[in-house]
């Protein structure tokens, strides 16, 4: 039987280490012509657009901070995402837009 794979599973070891992942929701045609809406408006600001669909899209983590202290769940706690590196923020936006390779099932 088909199964919607709308959350999707990543390895982030890249970013957070051997055995590190991360769940997110993948972005709907309703959502990405909204942001193309933003994009043409005047004003608009690429990188907040970006932290806002981070905040929306992430589900779940097994990350950590410098410490090995566990981050808060984004879901639960979406300001997190505030604190992330940029390269964290890289990989989660690649995630969230769905790249293939990637992805473990």
């Amino acid at each position: 039987m088909p199964k919607r794979k709308s959350i999707r599973r990543f390895a982030s070891d890249k970013v957070q280490g051997e055995d590190s992942w991360v769940l997110v929701a993948m972005l709907t045609v309703e959502e990405m012509r909204e942001s193309r809406k933003v994009v043409s408006a005047q004003g608009f600001d690429a990188f907040e657009l970006g932290v806002d669909l981070l905040k929306k899209h992430c589900r779940e983590w097994n990350w950590v901070w410098d410490d090995g202290s566990p981050m808060p769940q984004p879901k639960e706690s979406p300001d997190v995402i505030e604190k992330l590196t940029d390269l964290e923020v890289d990989f989660l936006g690649n995630c969230i837009r769905g790249s293939e390779e990637e992805a473990k099932n």
